[in-house]
């Protein structure tokens, strides 16, 4: 197992608890959905509701046991794998901030909602999108939770129905685009329900 895999386990419970995140394993953002009896498939689909509001409302669905409030998000709409949609990668972060890392999401459309394709947690800004891709989906450049605290950047690549990390001492030196370069500003709030349908125009 490598360093940052060890100190991933070691931080996650420490990450759940600053922000009061749902329990997801690593790397796959469906077992807590799964658990919940598909319930995305459920979420209020507003009528006239924009791609932000949609997200908003899978996120509020995803936190909705969440108890560690306010919950802010930050998000980037970007085209990851080529196919004329636009997947959201998306910071939650709690009250207390970012000193042990952030939930990371990448999350992709299916019809009227979004689901889950990857969760990176003990993450931190800034995020990248890298030139080179696998499996028809660009390579992703994380800030990652380090020794002593400190940051580290670690490459992610798609392989699998998600993103996982791989060991590349170059990336950091790789051509890459910034798609979260921070988290500074008000971001937008998650609900502790999602809006319901007909109350978003």
């Amino acid at each position: 197992m490598s360093a940052w895999s060890t100190g991933l386990a070691c931080t996650l419970l420490a990450t759940t608890m600053l922000s009061g995140c749902a329990a997801l394993q690593y790397g796959s953002g469906h077992s807590k959905l799964a658990k919940q009896a598909n319930v995305l498939q459920n979420t209020p689909a507003a009528r006239h509701a924009d791609a932000q509001q949609r997200l908003t409302d899978a996120l509020a669905t995803i936190y909705a046991d969440s108890s560690n409030r306010p919950l802010r998000y930050y998000s980037k709409f970007v085209d990851l794998n080529g196919n004329g949609q636009r997947e959201a990668v998306v910071y939650v972060k709690g009250p207390n901030g970012c000193d042990l890392g952030c939930d990371l999401y990448v999350m992709a459309r299916d019809g009227d909602r979004y689901e889950v394709v990857s969760r990176i947690p003990t993450s931190r800004a800034p995020l990248y999108q890298l030139a080179a891709s696998h499996d028809g989906w660009h390579d992703l450049l994380v800030t990652t939770l380090g020794e002593d605290n400190g940051s580290q950047l670690q490459r992610m690549q798609y392989a699998g129905g998600g993103y996982v990390p791989v060991d590349d001492k170059g990336a950091a030196d790789a051509q890459r685009t910034a798609l979260i370069p921070n988290l500074q500003g008000p971001g937008h709030a998650i609900p502790a329900k999602p809006v319901k349908e007909g109350r978003a125009d």
